[in-house]
Parts: C-alpha cells; structure tokens; sequence
C-alpha cells in the first residue's frame, strides 16, 4: 500500500509506501522486460480481426514470436486476459450491430431487412394457438440445393445463440460430392411441435423462384408420398437415459434398435416390456416405441448403406457448435 501527500503550499506530491506493506516496486530494466515489443501487440491485433477465440490467438502469437523473431522472453509474459482486452478492442465496434435492438419486435423487423437486404427470402409466422412466433429465412443458392438434395435433409436446433433464446433451426442436406451444406432455417420462441410445424409447412408452401420450396417437401396432395421421418439414434439413447433407468431394460431396447429386422426389433421391444419391473417404464415404452420402430430401429435403414452411416445428427451438431463460437447469447437475431 502506497500514501499519496499533496502539500500545498510547496506544490509537491509526495508517494510513500506505508511501513510493512509488499513492495510492489519495479526497477526500470525489470519494466522494460514487462513490456511488450511492438510486433506482439501488432500480431496479437491481426489474428484478433480474424475472430478466433483468445486462447488460439495466444497459443499461436507465442509459437510465431519463439520459433521466428527469437522473442520468447517477451512470449512468455503474453496473458489471455491481455488478448481478450486486446480482441474486444479490435472487435467491439464492428460486432455493434450484432447485439441488436432491446425490443424483440423491432429486432425482428431490422434482422428481415437486414436479411432481405443479403438476398435472403423471409417469412415471419406466429402459431395462434401456442402463443409461439418464428422466423423462416434462406437464400435462393441454398434452396436449390435443398431442392436437388432433399432425399436425405438432416434436421436439429441449437440454443444460446440470441439474448431472446429463440432456438435456431437448420435443415442439412449432403450434395453430390458429399458434402454437407445448408438448405435453410428457422428460428422460434418455442420448440414445441406445432410452431415447428408451422415453420416447415412455410418451407414447403412458399412460392419463389420456380416454386423450389413447395418442389423441395412434395406432399401427397403433389401426387407423391409423404417424407419418412427417422429419428437421431444418439438423441433417443440420450432420452432413455434420462427416461429408462432401469439398466436392463435400458440395455434391451439398445439391442432392439440394432436389429436388422423389423420382427427382432418388436420382440426385444416386448421382453423389454414383459421383464421390465417398474410399470411407468413400461408404460412409456407401450407409449411412445411400441408403433414407431421404423423411425428409430436400423432395420428400417439396412436397404441403403448411407443411412447406416448417418444414423444421427451429430454432423449437423458439429455446425451449430462452430456456430456458436461466433455468436454470443447477449446477440440479437442478426448476431446469429
């Protein structure tokens, strides 16, 4: 701890460090080795205009400083916390318009036109009923894909992406050279399974350039026969985790998922309900597996090797999780 004197009339200020405190003191050498050399902060400021997070810029500021300009003294003293200040100072004022308007309703009304403005097609919906709202937007080089690839579209939602905590939803289609790409997305106030609905029959029904949404979900009132909805292996064995805790039973239903026939599946399924000793996981299964095995057994998959290897959401996950580096939960729907 320091004493800062101001005597008056001699006009002095007068610093002593009280008896017994820690001496903070510095010699000027000491300082002069603290302090950064120009070319640090010049390249900690580049790689903080690329976006990557303050760790990486780090990492990679210290090994290009050690290894090429022999600066690793100086290196060494480089902190995260440093970067970041650095970072936000870089990035702070172009990530401005990011946060978006407080009020929900002009947010939505700036991000269509700021959409709209990117070449973007955007519909806004509300589900009466629900008390729910959305959000459907995409661009026409998306569509088309969609539109040619729509045979296989993987479908998943991510939160923590808006300060409003709508969830953003994306449809994944996998192209000729497979790759996976974009199709389009959604956001909504609620993932309940009307306003879901909702937002893909506005996918499906929209008129744009040749009609390539409604192309993209024909329907059965399009002479064609309704789209098979398979469910994400890893998401149900995650929701018998939590919903079946009885081990064996558990485990049963594991092995009825990888049967290869539909008749194996349903017979596991009922020793798993017929062994079962606890009658509210019994009457889950009878509930909600019993009539659906065709969306989340694998026998309903083995004529095409391809939805063997794509048996669960996990690619479109690892977009949503490269997303969300970007995003911040303080954004608002433009961040996104």
């Amino acid at each position: 701890m320091i004493k800062v004197l101001w005597i008056a009339s001699s006009e002095v200020v007068q610093v002593e460090r009280y008896k017994n405190s820690p001496n903070h003191t510095h010699s000027l050498s000491e300082v002069d080795r603290l302090k950064w050399p120009k070319v640090i902060r010049s390249l900690v400021e580049i790689e903080a205009a690329k976006n990557y997070p303050p760790p990486a810029i780090t990492s990679a500021v210290k090994e290009y400083v050690t290894l090429e300009l022999d600066l690793g003294e100086y290196a060494r003293e480089l902190k995260r916390k440093e970067v970041m200040n650095i970072k936000y100072k870089i990035r702070g004022p172009t990530e401005t318009r990011f946060i978006g308007n407080s009020n929900l309703k002009s947010d939505i009304l700036e991000s269509v036109s700021f959409l709209t403005e990117q070449g973007y097609l955007v519909e806004n919906f509300c589900v009466s009923q629900r008390s729910t709202k959305g959000t459907v937007f995409a661009h026409p080089e998306q569509l088309k894909k969609l539109e040619r690839h729509r045979w296989l579209t993987l479908i998943d939602s991510t939160h923590k992406t808006n300060r409003y905590d709508w969830r953003l939803f994306t449809l994944y289609v996998r192209d000729t050279f497979g790759c996976w790409n974009v199709g389009t997305h959604f956001f909504v106030s609620n993932e309940d399974a009307d306003t879901v609905a909702e937002a893909l029959t506005i996918i499906r029904n929209n008129n744009i350039e040749a009609k390539s949404i409604k192309k993209t979900f024909l329907g059965i009132d399009a002479g064609e026969q309704e789209c098979q909805v398979l469910l994400c292996i890893v998401h149900v064995m995650r929701t018998w985790m939590q919903k079946i805790n009885e081990k064996k039973t558990r485990d049963t239903m594991i092995v009825a998922m990888h049967k290869r026939t539909k008749i194996g599946c349903e017979n596991l399924v009922q020793d798993a309900i017929n062994h079962c000793s606890v009658p509210y996981i019994q009457n889950y299964i009878k509930r909600n597996y019993t009539k659906n095995t065709e969306k989340w057994g694998l026998w309903a998959r083995q004529h095409s090797p391809l939805l063997l290897q794509v048996t669960s959401t996990n690619l479109l996950e690892s977009f949503h999780s490269e997303l969300k580096k970007i995003t911040s939960s303080l954004h608002g729907l433009i961040g996104t």
